[in-house]
């Protein structure tokens, strides 16, 4: 066993090729100075090994084995064993691989003797992100009894429908399942036929280094795998965004300054893959694979202590006048000039829901650069909130996220900062503190995004001071909600636009030189949209010659100078988007994603559209009136309504208008309320309020959102 423990500064350790087990953390502190470096075929492994003889067969099929420690994760040669679970995973196009609704009541639990030491994983009930429990046993009433479920800042409940146990042992019923008795500290396992025991190992390590503290540490041509999942440690707010976190992976970096991670591959963790935390300085981790991983793959993440002013929960306001106004940080506890390149980022949030292939929260001047980041849970990118800002992703190519989630983008920032819901502020003053929390603009350059489940560019929540320019949009467009100061510029959004939510009187934006395939979808704008919307071009082919846009003046009462016109591109076909004579487009990108040769190989590229004529737009229907109400509703019909009103999918009754005077008004009801539940009974459309009543004389309950909270009527 190689003693990793021993590095001194200047020190170069090389690992030879094999496989070396890593049975907990090694820490690396106050050292400067180090490499480690692997030669061809090196791996490190967060295991212990099991063999044969160490397991009995307790009934035909099952194997049992003791184990010294808590384990979380089994293999048997190459394969990876999947914990007891209810239901089995069968279908990966769905949330969890597989998910049942009765996992958590009486009918199912009552078949589970004892099932304490199992979990209960859930989705959000908006989708926003995912929980987890661990099952403490059986209530009174059979149904289970659970701690846990801070995986999430939006504390809303679980979906649901979307749910799954496991570590349950009447669910060991199928080769490639096992199953940790931590009472009894034993494994039970049914293992495929032809697969050799000998060859059985469990994961023991939530990870392999922690340094802290250091300078110049590097980790070259290395492999890390198979390590614990950590998902009952994420429970740490990371301020007003929707994310938890655990400050730990598979490599973290704390406190250290100029660190490196090169030509190494990160697979089969069941935590976030590196994690830069803290006070930290010009890490870069470069020429990486990241697959398979638990958590997120990438994170830098700062401390509060540097931000002034903080607030943790979504729903926390402050008062204007007891605000720090003092811009930028309050101290050097955060993240700065690091650096993502040519990496490839792929199967991220595994096992959390709030997760993504790079997360930026509390740092400064994060480049990510040449990645490819696909096959994500969530977000490909995320960006958790303004501070500091200095941002630039570049050159990437993100695509096929947002798979289990919903209400997200493969780019997803928020920008719930000093400023935002700031009780006291004006909003057409809000502009003039929107800043103080960040060193320089972010700017979003040159790279591919395709999201078939959201937005290919989401700026939600107060997102502001952005430089989005030279984007291939491929599916879901740029979704741009309340901020200040975005400049927007020479994007192409194919099948799909510009997407504009609640914006901020006196905003600031510009939105200028796109092409987009459809007219621009607002949702509860102001009269005015920023401070320039135009020349903008509206892709139509059959306009011959270029015309004024009216479809999209309409809509913003700008767009002076923006036309609609038929356009040729270079060769859609083999995804060179290129707009042919259109000017500000001659040098627009058609490379994208990582550029290290032994990686590209590998990568995979998102599936290119077929440009459809029509304007691309969701269809949505027509209010209906219910006069014994006195309200007039529609449904929740696109994901922009349904991102505006913090809706669960597109379910409930949006009201658009309410009768002076009526029962809706007497009880309370207010337009851009959505109703989703009525005395009990649950409202997925307008028409399901067909047949409800308010009696004044009888009891009531209404639930309604407002402002994305349910508040009972």
């Amino acid at each position: 066993m190689i003693d990793f423990t021993r590095l001194t500064d200047g020190s170069v350790l090389h690992v030879p090729a094999g496989v070396h087990r890593i049975p907990s953390p090694v820490r690396i502190a106050g050292k400067r100075d180090i490499r480690v470096i692997g030669e061809d075929g090196a791996i490190l492994r967060g295991t212990i090994p099991l063999r044969r003889a160490d397991f009995t067969e307790e009934s035909p099929g099952v194997f049992s084995a003791s184990v010294p420690v808590p384990v979380d994760g089994f293999f048997i040669g190459a394969r990876r064993y999947s914990m007891a679970r209810y239901p089995k995973a069968t279908d990966p196009s769905v949330p969890f691989g597989g998910f049942a609704a009765d996992c958590v009541l009486p009918e199912k639990t009552k078949e589970w003797a004892d099932p304490a030491g199992g979990y209960v994983h859930a989705m959000h009930r908006c989708l926003w992100g995912g929980f987890s429990y661990r099952i403490e046993g059986k209530n009174p009433d059979g149904t289970l009894a659970l701690s846990g479920g801070w995986q999430n800042n939006r504390q809303m409940g679980m979906h649901e429908e979307y749910r799954y146990a496991e570590n349950i042992r009447e669910e060991l019923t199928e080769p490639g399942e096992w199953f940790f008795d931590e009472k009894a500290m034993r494994i039970l396992v049914r293992p495929f036929r032809g697969d050799d025991l000998d060859q059985a190992e469990a994961a023991v390590s939530e990870g392999f280094f922690t340094v802290e503290d250091c300078e110049n540490v590097t980790f070259e041509n290395l492999v890390f795998e198979r390590t614990v999942r950590t998902f009952m440690k994420t429970k740490e707010p990371l301020l007003r965004s929707d994310w938890t976190i655990w400050r730990g992976g598979a490599v973290t970096f704390r406190d250290a300054r100029g660190c490196r991670v090169d030509r190494c591959v990160l697979r089969d963790i069941g935590s976030n893959g590196v994690f830069v935390d803290g006070n930290c300085a010009d890490i870069a981790v470069t020429r990486s694979h990241f697959c398979e991983i638990g958590a997120s793959g990438i994170c830098f993440v700062g401390r509060p202590d540097s931000v002034r002013s903080p607030l943790f929960e979504c729903g926390e306001t402050q008062r204007l006048e007891t605000v720090d106004r003092t811009p930028g940080p309050r101290s050097d506890d955060y993240p700065k000039r690091c650096t993502v390149e040519d990496c490839l980022i792929e199967r991220v949030g595994t096992v959390e829901k709030q997760a993504t292939g790079v997360e930026i929260s509390m740092a400064y001047g994060v480049t990510v650069k040449n990645c490819t980041v696909c096959h994500t849970s969530r977000a490909g990118i995320n960006v958790s909130e303004g501070t500091f800002g200095g941002h630039r992703i570049e050159g990437c190519d993100v695509f096929d996220t947002v798979r289990e989630t919903g209400d997200h983008g493969s780019f997803n920032s928020w920008g719930r900062d000093r400023y935002w819901h700031l009780d006291g502020l004006d909003d057409r003053e809000a502009g003039g503190y929107a800043r103080l929390d960040m060193l320089a603009p972010n700017v979003i350059a040159r790279n591919r995004f395709r999201c078939d489940r959201g937005w290919d560019i989401d700026l939600d929540d107060g997102s502001t001071w952005y430089v989005v320019e030279e984007n291939l949009c491929l599916n879901g467009g740029i979704k741009l909600r309340e901020g200040f100061f975005r400049t927007v510029r020479r994007n192409l959004c194919v099948n799909n636009g510009l997407h504009f939510h609640v914006w901020y009187p006196e905003s600031g934006d510009t939105v200028r030189e796109n092409v987009v395939f459809s007219p621009y979808e607002p949702i509860d704008m102001p009269k005015d949209w920023g401070s320039c919307v135009d020349d903008n071009l509206l892709y139509a082919p059959d306009a011959a010659q270029p015309v004024h846009a009216e479809e999209l003046s309409s809509l913003s009462h700008q767009d002076e100078h923006s036309v609609r016109r038929d356009i040729r591109f270079r060769a859609p076909e083999r995804g060179n988007f290129t707009p042919l004579g259109v000017r500000g487009f001659e040098d627009f990108p058609d490379e994208f994603g990582v550029r290290y040769e032994p990686l590209r190989l590998l990568a995979d590229v998102p599936a290119m559209p077929r440009i459809r004529t029509g304007d691309g737009r969701r269809g949505t229907g027509g209010t209906v009136r219910f006069p014994l109400l006195g309200l007039t509703a529609k449904n929740i019909d696109s994901d922009g309504e349904m991102s505006v009103y913090g809706t669960a999918e597109h379910r409930g009754a949006l009201v658009t208008d309410v009768e002076k005077g009526s029962p809706a008004d007497e009880a309370g009801i207010l337009p851009g309320d959505v109703i989703v539940a009525w005395n009990g009974r649950g409202i997925r459309a307008a028409a399901d309020l067909e047949g409800c009543s308010l009696d004044p004389g009888a009891p009531r309950s209404v639930r309604v959102l407002r402002k994305q909270k349910e508040t009972a009527l």
